[in-house]
C-alpha cells in the first residue's frame, strides 16, 4: 500500500494568531477560509495543515494519504480487524474525494482519503521560499507498544528505527519517518508536527528569517542519530512545537534495510552537542477523542 502524511487538523483558541503565526514564519499560504476553519499548504496540495477555532485546543486528526483508491476498502477491513473503531466513510472537507475515518489507539483520529485537490505547477508552488511540505508527526502515548501495533498491523508502517525503549520511529513511505512516538506517563499528546526545507542553505535562511522577526528557536540547529535528519524547533502559538528538518534518511530498498540499534542515550538525539530544553516531554497539545472535538471538525 503507498500511503503518505497527508495533513494535520489542529483545534486552536485564536484562528487569526495560528494562521498569521503559519504564513509569517513557515512560509505557508492560506487556501480557504470558513466555518471557522483555515487550511493552509506549501505546495500544490490543496492543504497540508487544517486550524479549527474552539475553546479546546487539541489535535482534531492526522490524515493518511493514499496513492490508490481501491485500497481505501483493505485498509479498512484491516482497521476494523486490528480495534479500529469507524467514525464515518464519506469526506468530510472538500477537495477530497474518497475517505474514511476512524479511531486508533490514543484516541487518536485518523482521515485516510485519496485524490486531494492540487493546483496545477507553478514557479510559486514549486520553489516555496521556506517550508516545502509536511513531513512527519510525533505523538507521547502512555501505551506506546499497542499504537506501533496499531501503525504496522492496522496501517502498514514499518519500524524505522527504536531509541532505547522510549522512542520508536515508523515509516509509510521512503521517508525515514512519518510518525514517531514516544513513551508517557501521561495522556496521548501531539507533540510536534514538522515540515521540511530544502536543505541546508535554508535552515540558514529559516533561522535568520525567524532572528528578523523576533522569534526565537527552542532547540537546535543540530543533528538527530535517528533519521540523520538536521532540525531546529519553534513553539506556536497553540503551545504546539513545530520542527523544520532537512536531510532526512530515505529508505528506498525496505529488503535491505535494517533499524539502527540506539542505545537511548541523550547525545545521540543530537549528535552536534546541546540537549532538548528540561521541560521536552511536557510540551504539545492534547489528543481530542471525538466527544471532545468541536462540531465544525466532525
Amino acid at each position: 500500500m503507498a500511503m503518505h502524511i497527508g495533513h494535520v487538523a489542529i483545534q486552536v483558541s485564536d484562528l487569526e494568531r495560528s494562521v498569521d503565526h503559519a504564513i509569517e514564519v513557515l512560509g505557508l499560504t492560506e487556501t480557504e477560509r470558513g466555518n471557522g476553519q483555515s487550511f493552509l499548504t506549501a505546495n500544490a496540495k490543496r492543504y497540508e495543515l487544517q486550524f479549527i477555532e474552539s475553546a479546546e485546543v487539541g489535535l482534531s486528526h492526522v490524515g493518511l494519504e493514499l496513492e490508490d483508491e481501491s485500497e481505501i476498502a483493505a485498509l479498512r477491513d484491516r482497521v476494523i480487524a486490528h480495534g479500529g473503531q469507524m467514525i464515518s466513510e464519506v469526506p468530510r472537507e472538500t477537495g477530497i474525494e474518497s475517505a474514511i475515518r476512524f479511531v486508533g489507539p490514543g484516541g487518536i483520529v485518523f482521515e485516510a482519503y485519496a485524490r486531494m485537490t492540487r493546483e496545477p505547477l507553478s514557479l510559486e508552488n514549486t520553489f516555496a521560499p521556506l517550508a516545502r511540505r509536511l513531513g512527519h508527526l510525533t505523538f507521547t502515548m502512555a501505551d506506546k507498544a499497542e499504537f506501533e501495533e496499531f501503525l504496522v498491523g492496522a496501517l502498514g508502517f514499518r519500524v524505522s528505527d527504536r531509541w532505547g525503549e522510549q522512542i520508536t520511529w515508523l515509516r509509510c513511505d521512503v521517508d525515514h519517518h512519518g510518525l514517531a512516538v514516544a513513551q508517557s506517563s501521561s495522556g496521548a499528546r501531539l507533540h510536534h508536527y514538522a515540515y521540511e526545507l530544502a536543505g541546508w542553505d535554508a535552515m540558514r535562511q529559516y533561522a535568520d528569517h525567524l532572528a528578523v522577526r523576533g522569534h526565537k528557536l527552542v532547540w537546535g540547529p543540530g543533528r538527530h542519530g535517528p533519521g540523520a535528519n538536521i532540525f531546529a524547533y519553534l513553539l506556536d502559538p497553540a503551545g504546539l512545537i513545530v520542527e523544520t528538518y532537512c536531510d532526512m534518511l530515505r529508505i528506498v530498498d525496505d529488503a535491505a534495510y535494517t533499524p539502527m540499534s540506539w542505545k537511548g542515550e541523550p547525545w545521540e538525539m543530537n549528535l552536534w552537542g546541546h540537549l532538548e530544553p528540561d521541560n521536552w516531554g511536557e510540551l504539545g497539545i492534547p489528543v481530542l477523542t471525538p466527544n471532545k472535538r468541536s462540531a465544525s471538525a466532525h
